[in-house]
This record gives C-alpha cells, structure tokens and sequence, in this order.
C-alpha cells in the first residue's frame, strides 16, 4: 500500500516548507544575499519575499489567511503586498462575498518565472552601474 509521502513526486516541495527553506537560505552566510539582491535590485525586501512565498504556497488566499499563516498583522500584510502588485509578482482578483462586500484572493506568479524577472531586473540593473562606473572614467 502506497503512502502519501510515496506519492509525491521527487522534488515536490510541501506548502509552507518552501518558506521554512527560504529562512535557512537567510541564516546562511554567503558574500551576495538573495534579500539584499531582492531588495537593492528590485525593491523587494526580505518580509515581502516572505508574503510572496507564502502566497506560493497558499493560492488564492486572502490578507486574512496570509497574515494567519505568518503570524502577522493584517495591515502589515496588506503593506508587504504592494510592492509585490507593483513588480507583478503577485495578482489579487476580487470576489464578492454573501454580506455584500468584496475580499481579494491572492495569486502568486511561478517561481521559474519570478527567477526570469530577477535575472533580467538584475541585468538592466548591472548595465546600469557598469555605465555610471564608465562616466567616471570619461573624464
């Protein structure tokens, strides 16, 4: 008889263990931080990342569900979303609830692709110092 565990496929990353590998990445010492690249590169800093992450995981979650699964404020979360909207990186679609108002659910863009954006945030970022450095030279 076949186990759950048996049926994933290798590789597969369980909800909330890519956030719990996300916190190791953290507490490992490198000389270029994942974070600080997010951070300096595309204005996506290290809590933000996490909402991301989580979102990942748990698609179309609302504020409330983020803000449970990370043990944090609602208006926190709501604040950690806007760059995310802003870079794309996550999508909220709205629903309407039976009371009359509306909740927004959460989707966040694949990984493969967010790893696409960065590199090419990345790039547009290095040719943009490389040509500062170069006026320096100009002189």
């Amino acid at each position: 008889m076949k186990t759950e565990d048996d049926e994933l496929a290798e590789g597969t990353v369980l909800p909330d263990e890519r956030v719990a590998r996300f916190e190791q990445l953290l507490d490992e010492k490198s000389e270029l931080e994942l974070t600080e690249t997010m951070a300096t590169v595309c204005g996506v800093h290290i809590a933000a990342f996490r909402v991301y992450l989580t979102v990942l995981d748990h698609p179309h979650s609302t504020i409330a569900e983020i803000a449970e699964i990370l043990d944090r404020d609602q208006s926190t979360i709501g604040k950690q979303l806007q760059p995310l909207y802003e870079q794309e990186l996550i999508t909220r679609y709205p629903r309407t609830v039976s009371s009359g108002g509306v909740k927004y659910l959460h989707v966040a863009q694949p990984l493969a692709e967010t790893a696409e954006w960065l590199q090419q945030e990345l790039d547009r970022w290095t040719d943009a110092v490389m040509a500062q450095l170069s006026r320096l030279g100009a002189n």
